[in-house]
């Protein structure tokens, strides 16, 4: 790469970025909690799959990463004043506890603070409102801390409900596969996402893809590229371990950086 990445973010007008699974510490950090094995083994059951969801949502709940908040905090100083929007396909809405504004962000595979029903049409509800939902993670909470994450051999959990209906977390994912995703909480950001890339037409436009995996190409990947070659004056900036190639009508506009995306950002914003 030309220049760094503060240079490239200092010389652009706007600023649009993406973040990926790289980011995702909830995933890689319960895979390496040997504690969480025996619910790993008990959620593979096809009809205890329902409950996997929920063991994140307790291992996010107790746990943080500092790196990756140091990374968000890193990738804020980068941006400073300049008008941006961020999109990310994870379910973890780190960026708003680590100085990104809400109203410039979107999450539109989920998050982890609403439940649904089957029902695309129904009001979400907060997670605290369900004692059902906050039963199962207390009792999650209390085979990780007091048992070791040991199961008893009649270990049963039961789906929460609320009004009847059996709730979900507000997430697009394969546990859910059978399920429809209700959109309310995402669609009013992202159609403030949608008219932000309206105008960046014609702008010094960066384009900042970190850590972004082939689970969810249509949100980030493919639309970051489309407009990377719609917008003659746009920059493509493509961060991943493995998953760092572009496409070749965009070669010229594009860098590939084979790295870890939080370690880039962690390096690119030391002693900011």
């Amino acid at each position: 790469m030309e220049k760094s990445l503060s240079e490239y973010i200092n010389e652009s007008d706007m600023l649009v970025i993406g973040i990926g699974s790289e980011w995702d510490w909830i995933k890689k950090g319960i895979k390496k909690d040997l504690r969480y094995q025996e619910l790993r083994k008990y959620c593979d059951e096809e009809e205890n799959a329902w409950l996997w969801p929920i063991v994140e949502f307790e291992y996010g709940y107790y746990n943080n990463d500092e790196r990756i908040d140091e990374a968000y905090k890193g990738l804020r100083k980068l941006v400073g004043q300049k008008s941006y929007f961020l999109v990310s396909d994870l379910f973890i809405q780190d960026a708003f506890l680590n100085g990104f504004e809400e109203e410039h962000c979107v999450y539109p595979c989920g998050n982890y603070r609403y439940l649904q029903s089957n029902d695309p049409e129904e009001e979400l509800i907060e997670v605290t409102k369900s004692e059902d939902f906050q039963g199962i993670v207390s009792r999650i909470h209390m085979i990780i801390n007091e048992r070791n994450g040991i199961l008893g051999e009649e270990e049963t959990f039961y789906k929460p409900f609320f009004d009847g209906k059996l709730l979900y977390l507000n997430q697009k994912r394969e546990e859910y596969s059978k399920i429809k995703y209700n959109e309310r909480a995402y669609l009013y950001y992202w159609d403030k996402y949608q008219q932000y890339l309206s105008s960046t037409l014609g702008k010094n436009l960066l384009i900042l893809e970190l850590g972004v995996s082939l689970d969810y190409p249509t949100v980030i990947r493919w639309p970051f590229e489309k407009v990377t070659f719609i917008n003659k004056k746009a920059h493509l900036i493509r961060v991943h371990e493995k998953l760092f190639h572009h496409t070749p009508e965009i070669k010229v506009k594009t860098d590939s950086i084979q790295m870890n995306s939080v370690n880039y950002i962690l390096q690119e914003s030391e002693g900011l």
